[in-house]
């Protein structure tokens, strides 16, 4: 016992002993806990910004210092600042800040087919500020500009968890302040949509980001701001959105509009829709507005118009009608139209990566005196334009949108089948899901087993039998179609039966046609780390579920973001959030009632993103961290631990900081990774951080299963991506 705890236990004694055998109260109070430190009010306050007079808000912001101090400290806000106007389908166009400014509420959400704080509507284009109080024009103070992720699908720049009042009232504490900015931008069908031409584009979503960047870049210094440091950060799609940014010339070139950039969970890896896919799936977004229009007769006149797309689009990302594009695109070759089955056909890229992210951005279309000849560079092509943080969760694909929505159905099916398929070959399993899939019994017996299933009960069976296991891995990276001649020689197949309700070939000039896995596939496969596990037991094909996600977190998250870290010519600090939170950070009831227009019931696509989730840092563990917020993605509180506040407390703060960027830059020799497991992790580096943390049971990976994937060739940017 210490001399402090003795004293203490002393005075306690001393204490009870008078209260007893005395008629007056105790001179020594016991210990009380004392009451939490409240913010006061808010209050609506008028400032002088340029030239423009803007109402804002003054919030007062408990914050605990490092030392546990509890503080207030008091920021301003400017909320739902129009930053750029738009019109249906077309790019938007910069707005300049008016003379008279009503900043005190946040603006409306862009459409979605999910819940928001804020009320959707078309005119969404709005952007928050959050600066120190009291802070004047010049002062140059760094400046964070944020963009939300959610699969190009869902989100919005106000939502609770992203705001920056803590973190803002934390630098200015701290004696580093900053300003932050959050914007919102068209999503869905609304911000990507194809359009012919080689010279324009119609990934409207990212046009948005440009032109807040551009309105940044204009007014800032009016609010306080540096226009010369700017920080573009982005989680998620947010990542994926700066890694395009990061290659236009028009915003990044020079420094243009930002300086550094923060990259947060960008899957590197993904194979982006080509120009020609982009047009299919356009063409088939319109079918499927068609029946809608054809399944609600109402909604055709043009004052519903948005009401059908948004229904359209709800269709659209359902996990019926994903599974059947991603099946389609896996395979080998473009499909041409079949009567009842794909009207329109389906052309194909190197894999069907981006049936799984729908809504994602195209890429554009390189061309010669007008004529479309190739597609542009993808960003991984384009490398890293300015000073970069970049880096992944431990276990990104246990949550990621793009992965469990469509993938993990495929055992469930397979379950369900009344005569469950035993065929090994992947192109064979496409063809019978395709058919099984384009009867409505079928899709509602799927449907109807999951949504009857409990949660226990799917973390229970959320397994990958042996069969699946192969197949879905070749399916996911897409088929490798051989044909050969009568002569041996290798040769195109363009022939296809169009009468025929499923994929049969009419007789070609071709003695040998061939689909299987890409070789790729099959030679990661055949490493001990990836190769199928017996389906003797339950455990063995929950190996088999974990196989699959320890692969996609290799070639799509972890190698890809070593990869650009250590090829930029740019400085780069590569980090690795490997804190396993105490708490979900994901909700799945958010699918709409049709008939109360709520979003209350159990979205199944959710659901597996909640599942997956219940164990090791998914996609957007990092961010109640990062922001200093213990809420959810939809809003609700979190109960983090003692330990996680403390983490909490300090990764908020490095995170806006000009040490993540100078204190910590990669370097391929030492493979130095900064990773966050716990508080105090700022103070250490991991050195051979692949071999380290990722060390592989086949031979070939030993020194690391990023290294040893990289040497055989199997990373992206050396076969689908090249």
């Amino acid at each position: 016992m210490t001399l402090l705890h003795r004293s203490l236990v002393a005075i306690a004694i001393s204490a009870s002993l008078a209260g007893c055998y005395t008629d007056t109260e105790a001179t020594v109070p016991m210990p009380e806990n004392p009451e939490p430190l409240l913010p006061l009010p808010a209050e609506e306050i008028s400032l002088e910004i340029g030239d423009s007079i803007v109402n804002a808000m003054k919030e007062s912001v408990v914050i605990t210092t490092l030392e546990g101090e509890e503080k207030r400290v008091n920021v301003e806000t400017f909320k739902g600042i129009e930053y750029a106007t738009q019109t249906r389908f077309e790019h938007s166009e910069y707005a300049p800040l008016a003379d008279e400014v009503d900043a005190t509420e946040f603006g409306y959400a862009c459409m979605q087919n999910r819940a928001t704080a804020q009320t959707q509507d078309e005119d969404c284009l709005n952007l928050n500020i959050w600066r120190p109080a009291g802070v004047d024009a010049g002062e140059d103070l760094p400046v964070y500009v944020f963009i939300h992720g959610g699969d190009f699908e869902y989100g919005s720049g106000s939502e609770a968890l992203v705001h920056g009042d803590t973190v803002v009232a934390q630098g200015r504490d701290d004696g580093k302040p900053f300003i932050y900015v959050s914007l919102n931008y068209r999503l869905g069908a609304l911000g990507t949509q194809w359009v012919e031409g080689s010279k324009v584009d119609g990934n409207y979503g990212l046009g948005d980001q440009k032109r807040a960047l551009e309105w940044v870049h204009n007014n800032i210094a009016s609010f306080g701001g540096a226009i010369d440091n700017v920080t573009v950060i982005g989680q998620g799609s947010g990542a994926m959105s700066v890694g395009f940014l990061q290659q236009d010339e028009s915003i990044a070139g020079e420094g243009k509009y930002f300086q550094r950039a923060i990259m947060q969970s960008n899957p590197y890896g993904f194979e982006y829709p080509s120009y020609r896919v982009a047009k299919a799936n356009s063409e088939r977004m319109q079918e499927i507005v068609e029946e809608v229009m054809e399944e609600n007769p109402s909604l055709i006149s043009p004052e519903h118009d948005l009401n059908i797309i948004m229904q359209a689009q709800a269709k659209s990302l359902g996990g019926v009608e994903q599974l059947k594009n991603w099946l389609t695109r896996s395979l080998p070759i473009d499909i041409p139209s079949i009567p009842g089955v794909f009207p329109g056909g389906i052309p194909s890229d190197n894999t069907p990566m981006s049936s799984l992210m729908p809504f994602a951005p195209y890429i554009k279309c390189d061309s010669w005196l007008g004529t479309c000849l190739k597609d542009a560079k993808t960003p991984i092509e384009s490398g890293l334009s300015v000073k970069t943080v970049l880096g992944t969760n431990a276990n990104e694909t246990n949550g990621s949108g793009m992965l469990f929505r469509v993938t993990f159905l495929i055992p469930f099916i397979i379950e369900n089948w009344p005569d469950s398929t035993t065929s090994k070959e992947p192109a064979k399993m496409a063809q019978e899901l395709i058919e099984w899939l384009n009867y409505e019994h079928n899709v509602a017996l799927v449907e109807n087993k999951l949504i009857s299933m409990t949660e226990d009960d799917f973390s229970a069976e959320l397994t990958m039998p042996k069969t699946a296991y192969s197949a879905v891995t070749s399916l996911f990276f897409g088929l490798k179609l051989s044909i050969e001649d009568d002569e041996g020689e290798e040769g195109v197949l363009s022939c296809f039966d169009e009468d025929s309700e499923t994929l049969e070939m009419i007789e070609c000039v071709v003695s040998k046609v061939d689909i299987s896995g890409q070789p790729e596939i099959q030679d990661a496969l055949n490493l001990k780390d990836f190769s199928p596990s017996s389906e003797a037991d339950l455990g063995s094909a929950i190996d088999n579920m974990k196989q699959f996600g320890t692969l996609l977190n290799d070639t799509l998250f972890d190698g890809p973001a070593r990869h650009m870290a250590a090829n930029s010519t740019e400085t780069a600090t590569l980090y690795r959030f490997d804190k396993k939170p105490s708490f979900n950070m994901w909700n799945y009831n958010t699918a709409q009632d049709e008939e109360t227009g709520e979003y209350s019931e159990l979205s199944i696509l959710d659901l597996f993103k909640t599942i997956g989730c219940i164990s090791g840092a998914c996609n957007g563990s990092e961010l109640p961290f990062m922001f200093n917020k213990a809420v959810r993605f939809d809003g609700s509180e979190i109960h983090p631990n003692t330990g996680e506040k403390a983490l909490m407390n300090e990764m908020s703060r490095l995170w806006f900081s000009e040490e993540l960027f100078t204190n910590y830059q990669y370097s391929d020799s030492a493979d130095n990774v900064l990773v966050i497991e716990a508080e105090g992790f700022s103070d250490t580096t991991t050195y051979d951080w692949d071999y380290v943390t990722n060390p592989g049971v086949d031979p070939k990976l030993r020194q690391g299963r990023l290294t040893g994937l990289e040497e055989q060739g199997l990373m992206p940017w050396q076969w689908y991506l090249n």
